[in-house]
């Protein structure tokens, strides 16, 4: 089913589809809500209770209509079921040998805070590097994917000292409150830069979602450092409604980029809005691969190619992957396989994510497709139950919050996601052993 014709049968049977997409977004959130880090401001309903849960409540949908098959179904099901459990189950309350671990290989002696000092360096170096090579993500004239290519890594490695940076700089704020309950012109000083930081970077990045993770870095930090902070729901507005403004103006960056008339009438929305519209377009798009690949059992004629592919290609760069082995290996993900299965001759970067249970059918095959899965929920059982002892310490608690934002996209794309978090390891630890051999006066807390 292309997304024309999938979007004509979600208008014509808007009721049905709302229904089932409003409760698997209220079911998805009940699952888990007593395990993520930040409560109800955590980037898991993000990632999981929003993308999951509209995209399942399309998949019941198309399914009441007789375009998906049992199986196929069942099997997504399944795994969305065995990714709940196994993730609450592998949580523990003291993981002490995975706290000495996480200690031995990312965490400093002392405060961390030339560690923090040299990092922050680093980050607005590499920042305007960016800037000045591809420009900024939000003014890109295709998409950000095809402005970052053959600059991808230095873009991922900025992505995930920017959550660290962000999240540090909050707990300096959040540890002075604590302390005193009043900032001074320093810490005011300090906020201003903090939003800077957000904007700025989430500019170079360009993507939708960057506003927002930026804010989610301080909700997390704060959440995981001050074990009883709670958020009122007004915050919660307060994020979505900055987040909502920054998508729009995003979107309609891209689409007076890419031509569109923002006056013209929408094509599905009559009376509406065409920047509205795309943006609904765009919420609906959380189940492109699924309308894409699950009726007429399109997943089954997908070409994929082998495993170690998948997971080398974002650590060492897909570019270079790809000169080596003599061909395009970002074509085979599950996703940009569906759009090339409609669109034999889309050439441009980007298209489709693959979703963990997607990713699990088809690399791991049907009676092995639940491994994956549950290293999948092993992993961020891992993340959340380390959360837990961060109570008070500002530099663990900016390294857990960065595993966690930059692990969830796990859900979407497996194996890169895998790499961002590979990315946090490999950079903290090269960063402690650098900062080891450093000259430097007793290392002080502040």
């Amino acid at each position: 089913m292309s997304s024309g014709e999938f979007f004509v049968v979600f208008f014509n049977n808007l009721p049905l589809f709302l229904t089932w997409m409003f409760a698997c977004c209220l079911a998805l959130y009940l699952s888990v809500r007593k395990v993520a880090p930040a409560a109800y401001l955590d980037p898991l309903h993000f990632y999981f209770t929003f993308t999951f849960g509209t995209s399942y409540g399309i998949i019941i949908g198309l399914y009441a209509l007789g375009l998906i098959s049992d199986f196929l179904f069942y099997t997504v099901f399944g795994y969305a079921v065995l990714f709940i459990v196994s993730f609450r189950a592998f949580i523990v309350r003291s993981p002490i040998r995975l706290f000495k671990a996480v200690n031995v290989l990312l965490i400093p002696k002392g405060s961390g805070i030339v560690e923090f000092y040299v990092l922050l360096c680093v980050y607005i170096l590499l920042l305007v590097f960016l800037v000045l090579q591809i420009g900024l993500g939000i003014t890109a004239e295709t998409n950000r994917f095809e402005q970052n290519r053959g600059y991808g890594a230095f873009v991922r490695v900025a992505d995930g000292v920017r959550v660290f940076v962000i999240a540090y700089l909050t707990l300096l704020v959040c540890k002075q409150w604590l302390a005193y309950r009043r900032l001074g012109i320093k810490y005011y000083a300090l906020i201003f830069f903090i939003l800077l930081i957000a904007v700025l970077s989430s500019a170079v990045n360009g993507a939708k979602f960057a506003m927002l993770e930026a804010l989610y870095s301080s909700f997390v930090a704060i959440a995981i450092f001050h074990r009883k902070a709670k958020f009122r729901l007004i915050y919660a507005g307060g994020v979505f409604a900055i987040a909502l403004v920054f998508a729009l103006f995003v979107l309609s960056i891209n689409l007076e980029k890419a031509g569109f008339d923002k006056d013209s009438q929408p094509t599905y929305m009559d009376g509406g809005s065409v920047l509205v519209e795309r943006l609904m377009l765009r919420v609906l798009g959380n189940a492109d691969k699924y309308f894409l690949t699950l009726p007429n059992d399109v997943i089954d004629k997908l070409e994929t190619d082998a495993l170690w592919v998948r997971f080398l290609s974002p650590v060492v760069g897909s570019t270079m992957l790809s000169k080596r082995l003599g061909y395009t290996v970002n074509n085979f993900n599950v996703g940009r396989q569906a759009l090339l299965y409609y669109f034999p001759d889309h050439e441009i970067s980007g298209g489709p994510t693959s979703h963990f249970d997607l990713f699990a059918y088809k690399y791991f095959g049907v009676y092995f497709g639940w491994v994956w899965v549950l290293f999948s929920g092993f992993v961020f059982a891992c993340i959340v139950s380390l959360s837990r002892l961060g109570t008070g310490n500002l530099y663990f608690t900016a390294i857990v919050t960065t595993l966690w934002l930059r692990g969830l996209p796990m859900l979407l794309e497996p194996s890169v996601g895998f790499a961002y978090i590979l990315d946090v390891v490999i950079i903290f630890s090269l960063l402690k052993l650098v900062c080891c051999l450093l000259p430097r006066k007793t290392d002080v807390e502040k």
